[in-house]
């Protein structure tokens, strides 16, 4: 995931944006209001929601990476080895995975973890809530009063004012700010896991025509 990743997907949100304003255009106020308030700006939020999960989904996948290539003393290892490792860290039950992951990476004591486990908690109400309403974990994270009812993910301006506030944006930061921040939050962190961590450089090898998958 890079920051082109993200100005690309904020182009395209932006574009399908000025689509539907258009579509408004000649429209009766009233409608028009309702229609862009109720239906078309929640979804355009629900799109970088969804960008903001996939971005926490690459930073699983990335620590997986960190982790199985930080058990050899950095030594460079092999594809055969390489893809052993991983396996291993698949096989286990998940909390125990990423208790271990946690134990090769330390990842809670790298620059912007704050926001890395921000984007678990959104991307868990977000995957899990079948009305996307935020979970406790999350409001409190976002700092966040807790003994209010909050609207659905893409409906609550309180859950969009605490993501932006979180990353150092103003509260009335539009979602597509927040998106490219995250991103730079995300790259910034999984730099300094890399960092701070001796990892083996794996050696791919020879690339054959038949590891293609079909």
């Amino acid at each position: 995931m890079e920051i082109s990743d993200a100005k690309a997907f904020i182009n395209l949100v932006t574009g399908e944006a000025l689509r539907r304003q258009a579509l408004l255009k000649d429209a009766d106020p009233d409608f028009a209001y309702d229609q862009w308030m109720f239906t078309d700006l929640p979804f355009l939020h629900d799109l970088s929601l969804l960008f903001l999960v996939a971005i926490r989904h690459h930073i699983e996948r990335r620590l997986l990476y960190f982790a199985a290539c930080a058990a050899g003393h950095g030594n460079p290892i092999k594809r055969a080895e390489y893809d052993e490792r991983t396996k291993e860290l698949l096989r286990m039950p998940q909390w125990k995975r990423w208790k271990e992951i946690e134990t090769r990476l330390a990842p809670a004591q790298c620059v912007r973890y704050k926001s890395i486990e921000a984007l678990q908690l959104l991307a868990n109400s977000y995957k899990h809530d079948p009305r996307k309403q935020p979970n406790k974990k999350l409001i409190s994270c976002l700092g966040l009063d807790a003994k209010l009812t909050y609207a659905p993910l893409p409906e609550s301006g309180e859950i969009q004012k605490g993501l932006a506030l979180l990353v150092g944006l103003p509260a009335k930061a539009g979602y597509g700010d927040i998106t490219e921040r995250f991103v730079e939050h995300a790259e910034e962190f999984l730099e300094d896991v890399q960092s701070r961590n001796l990892l083996s450089k794996v050696n791919w090898g020879m690339v054959s025509l038949t590891d293609f998958a079909h």
